[in-house]
């Protein structure tokens, strides 16, 4: 029987490729793409890869996902125009181009720090995500928008999920075989693959074996209305026994919870808000699984669940709502606790659709909700981000107003003096207004630094929002802030360099300094660099290893060293025309110079170029 199957992967494979073409040569693509980024990884270093990259991260998928729902509509409409697929795919391109490419700084290409968001990185992922969302459901609800009923969605759903996990464990079999296979050969040849064809297997398997091995495992739209819905004994008994067992203890055990609040008054913790929603996601899938029994004759207890769970899931949305205004009450507006509310919406709406039986495809009208509340809650002036935007900044500029400050915005003193006296109030309200500041300033929130001079990179003044130190000594506001500096120099690779008159020799460097080996004084920048003269190479003094073949002259002496001492303005680097820095005997021409002091404790200096020697 297994054997048979596998026999039957060639030609399956072929009209994989046959049904979807286009899909299939996106997932090559995303192969490529994926090979591409990490062997051209330098070009993550400017902007414009940077976008590139952040375009090969949200296209490929994307537009292989829209591929595929287009062919599938196609089928079930037997359309065989071409047109279709190449308004869609001209429509993700021309998107994904948008997305990708208006992205305006390299901070908002910090995806995993939300923290860092700038409004252009919101509205970048908010969108992605959407499109992304949007196509994986139209996969499976589009090609069935015509119907009156649910019979050939409820199967080529579970055709589809059958067709995934086939592809993933053929897919995770033949990974590790491969790779085995070539750490075997490397291993009996003695030869050592580099780490990046084990990444490139992995790519291939991943990006393009897997996706068209699904692709061969999709039912046709004919097969799916030619087929009844039915559950086979051991999935009906695995329901029955096991999984409606769970969820009647589940929602007995949010019963008893919601006794105990009304007795004790103990209102409901954020903790409720999750266990409520795996809640809900668990009930929508148990009744989808049995939408068979809808048409199942007579009235089957199974038919009886399909009512009863709906319904008695409206206590514990309730009670989600009644954790969530209690949030709210107590720490005010924020972006998390919008999409929270925006859930615990979705799930009312839910409730109602299972429960009105004039709705016979229920499916449909979950996924368009669920597509259009996720439209509004991330990418409308109504979105989460947005709201929570706008009622921080109207606190923060009430509070500006009560301390009497008219002109913005502020200076370094009087931003550094209201941040105090937020901090010495010590009640709720200051105290959240305080956590609000922190988190646009961490965010460079345009709108909030028209007010107040302080974003993430001013550690001087976010330690304000943050340390307790910064309020012992506050009755000294006058005491002068620290001054921060932060400046950075790049030249192309290919600027042409003027070598300094009477050089005799010439040392390329590319140093990270530690601490002591260079000191910002006053308006100064003072840093040393040494020289092994016999080894032409440059190391400063820690890192004596960095040239072990050249310490030691022939009668295994050290070699002498000669440390050099530049000395820069910090105005003068802070100029675009600064190419070199001179000193008795040496001169730098900077391919690269980064410097910053954050703090009296904090600083960091790196310099690559060129040390000429006379």
């Amino acid at each position: 029987m297994v054997l048979d199957a596998f026999k039957k992967y060639p030609s399956q494979i072929s009209s994989a490729f046959r049904r979807f073409p286009v899909a299939s040569a996106l997932a090559f693509f995303t192969f490529f793409a994926l090979v591409y980024s990490t062997e051209h990884t330098e070009i993550f270093e400017r902007l414009a890869g940077m976008r590139f990259l952040a375009w090969l991260g949200i296209y490929p998928v994307a537009a292989m996902l829209i591929s595929l729902t287009t062919s599938l509509v196609q089928e079930s409409l037997k359309n065989e125009s071409k047109l279709p697929q190449a308004i869609s795919g001209a429509a993700w391109l021309t998107l994904s181009i948008i997305l990708a490419f208006g992205i305006t700084s390299s901070v908002a290409m910090q995806f995993s720090l939300l923290a860092h968001y700038s409004t252009l990185t919101y509205y970048f992922i908010a969108s992605t995500a959407l499109v992304y969302v949007a196509a994986t459901l139209a996969l499976f609800i589009a090609p069935f928008w015509k119907q009156k009923d649910e019979n050939a969605f409820w199967i080529f759903l579970f055709k589809n999920l059958k067709a995934l996990v086939v592809a993933a464990l053929v897919t995770a079999l033949l990974l590790a075989s491969v790779e085995a296979l070539v750490f075997c050969f490397g291993a009996l040849f003695e030869h050592e693959f580099d780490e990046k064809v084990y990444f490139y297997i992995f790519y291939f398997c991943a990006s393009t074996v897997f996706p068209i091995l699904y692709f061969s495992g999709i039912p046709s739209i004919e097969e799916c209305h030619s087929e009844t819905p039915a559950l086979n004994k051991f999935a009906t008994s695995t329901i029955r026994f096991l999984f409606v067992p769970v969820l009647s203890l589940a929602i007995l055990l949010f019963y008893a919870y919601i006794v105990k609040f009304i007795l004790l008054w103990d209102m409901p913790q954020g903790m409720v808000s999750y266990f409520v929603s795996g809640f809900m996601l668990y009930m929508l899938a148990l009744v989808t699984v049995l939408y068979p029994t809808r048409l199942a004759p007579g009235n089957t207890f199974e038919k009886k669940l399909l009512k009863v769970f709906p319904a008695a899931c409206i206590p514990l949305v309730a009670m989600m709502s009644v954790g969530l205004i209690r949030r709210i009450s107590d720490y005010g507006i924020s972006a998390e606790r919008i999409y929270a509310v925006t859930i615990n919406i979705y799930f009312y709406v839910i409730i109602a659709v299972f429960l009105i039986d004039k709705i016979k495809c229920k499916s449909r009208y979950i996924a368009v909700i669920f597509c259009a509340l996720f439209f509004v809650i991330t990418d409308t002036p109504l979105s989460a981000y947005s709201i929570s935007q706008r009622v921080w900044m109207g606190s923060i500029r009430d509070a500006l107003a009560e301390a009497g400050y008219t002109e913005f915005p502020l200076s370094k003193d009087d931003a550094r003096k209201f941040v105090i006296d937020l901090r010495k109030k010590d009640d709720e309200n200051s105290k959240l207004l305080v956590s609000r500041m922190l988190e646009l300033a961490e965010a460079h929130n345009p709108e909030f630094t028209e007010y107040l001079p302080i974003t993430g990179y001013d550690y001087a003044f976010t330690n304000d929002l943050t340390e307790d130190v910064c309020c012992e000594d506050s009755d000294s506001t006058d005491a002068e802030p620290f001054d921060q500096f932060e400046v950075s120099i790049e030249y192309p690779d290919k600027a042409v360099l003027q070598v300094p008159r009477g050089t005799k020799g010439a040392v390329a460097i590319d140093h990270y300094f530690n601490n002591d080996e260079f000191e910002f004084a006053g308006d100064t920048l003072t840093f040393r660099i040494s020289l092994k003269e016999d080894s032409g190479c440059s190391c400063n003094s820690d890192e004596s290893d960095a040239c072990p073949d050249s310490t030691a002259g022939p009668a295994g002496e050290s070699a002498t060293r000669t440390v050099y001492s530049f000395t820069v303005d910090r105005q003068a680097l802070k100029q675009d025309s600064t190419r070199q820095i001179k000193t008795d005997g040496a001169a730098i021409a900077i391919s690269y110079l980064h410097a910053e002091e954050e703090s009296k404790s904090s600083k960091t200096l790196r310099i690559r170029g060129i040390l000429f020697v006379e």
